[in-house]
């Protein structure tokens, strides 16, 4: 971990994000996603906080924890309008600590209402198809 940390320094982490952020995608690609034990080790190395870190692992979509699962639910103008699925669905994340993020239109209209879990694009998603991805 020592040598991956020291070559992203040398790239301009912590500084520049996007070493921070290269670094923390290959961290993934290695792990599943991104441990939080390393999380933990990039900032006592990088001197910065943790929260930091899981703030840029929030909001980069192609990002996550290891052992967390991720629920998207399509916002645009269709999928948009299904408001009971999604308050289904902010309600059953919380309970099943599953974060749940809202994604732009995926041009399947057509399907939908459109969810995405864990990178699987599923379609007429409904209250049902919910409970049971995430049991």
């Amino acid at each position: 971990m020592q040598e991956i940390l020291e070559y992203y320094r040398r790239q301009g982490a912590p500084g520049d994000q996007t070493a921070l952020v290269n670094l923390l995608k290959e961290l993934q690609q290695t792990h599943g996603g991104v441990p939080k034990w390393a999380v933990t080790e990039i900032a006592e190395n990088y001197r910065i906080r943790e929260s930091f870190i899981l703030a840029i692992v929030k909001r980069i979509p192609s990002l996550r924890l290891q052992d967390s699962h991720l629920l998207q639910l399509c916002a645009g103008p269709n999928c948009g309008k299904h408001t009971a699925l999604a308050a289904a669905a902010e309600k059953l994340c919380k309970e099943k600590g599953v974060e749940l993020r809202y994604m732009g239109c995926q041009r399947m209209c057509g399907k939908g209402p459109n969810i995405r879990f864990d990178g699987k694009l599923h379609h007429k998603a409904t209250e049902e198809l919910l409970k049971e991805l995430l049991k």
